[in-house]
């Protein structure tokens, strides 16, 4: 019986599949859910690496997520963004991890790992600034954790202890400056409309809101130690705070129109 499966969402990745897919050779099934409006090879790439297909009409990270665990038969599932790699040093760890790791943890044992993920931007691995290293539950149980059904900002929720993984995966999440405009674009739609839903206004005094994060970002997580790379990061994601409570607010206004 298999013990561990590997996840992966993914839509239009065929340039970058294959990087995680060989990444996680130690897993003992990978399941690949592909988004339908998908216009590449994704879907025969990870075929050909011995993956398990599903394509999907994408609604929402949390779904999407939640139906590639659905396809796996692993007790153990390790979650992955296509966009990212398990470093050699997370590979031996979890391998070591499964040498001792029961297929139905007990009371009181552990039912997830949190991993660091390590954002790599404009050909630079950070270090500093906000949110370049964040440690998500990404390794969990089937029976003790899923995904939240959130379409943005998903995460999983365990039933249960949580571990620190020392390994980490490494996030190469923008090809280039043009890929961050277009994935800016979509997720602050994403997030504006579920705060929308929710019935929450945009942030007051945004102007000050935007410039506090931008020194924060920049100065008091040392964001300019990471040079020209680390300063653009903090100024770019500066703009994501922006534009979801710009895009919040036209919703609103909208809204007021056709009332």
């Amino acid at each position: 019986m298999p013990r561990l499966a590997v996840t992966i969402i993914a839509r239009d990745e065929e340039d970058r599949l294959p990087a995680v897919l060989a990444s996680v050779r130690f897993a003992d099934e990978i399941v690949v859910v592909v988004d339908a409006a998908t216009k590449d090879r994704t879907e025969e790439v990870a075929r050909a690496a011995g993956a398990r297909t599903l394509v999907r009409v994408f609604d929402g990270f949390g779904p999407q997520k939640n139906a590639a665990a659905d396809l796996t038969t692993a007790p153990w599932i390790l979650s992955l963004d296509a966009d990212e790699a398990v470093s050699p040093a997370l590979a031996k760890e979890i391998e070591s991890l499964f040498t001792r790791l029961s297929d139905m943890p007990a009371r009181g044992e552990t039912v997830g790992y949190r991993i660091p993920i390590r954002l790599h931007f404009l050909g630079r691995t950070l270090r500093f600034g906000r949110d370049t290293v964040v440690k998500p539950v990404r390794l969990y149980h089937r029976s003790f954790a899923r995904f939240t059904n959130a379409p943005i900002h998903e995460r999983v929720v365990p039933d249960g202890p949580v571990e620190v993984l020392h390994g980490s995966v490494l996030h190469r999440s923008y090809r280039d400056l043009a890929h961050y405009l277009e994935k800016l674009d979509l997720y602050t739609t994403l997030a504006a409309e579920a705060r929308f839903e929710a019935r929450r206004r945009a942030t007051r005094l945004l102007p000050l809101r935007v410039g506090w994060e931008l020194f924060d970002r920049a100065v008091l997580r040392l964001g300019i130690l990471d040079g020209r790379e680390g300063l653009t990061w903090a100024m770019l994601s500066t703009g994501n705070t922006l534009l979801k409570n710009l895009k919040l607010r036209e919703l609103w206004r909208k809204a007021g129109a056709r009332s």
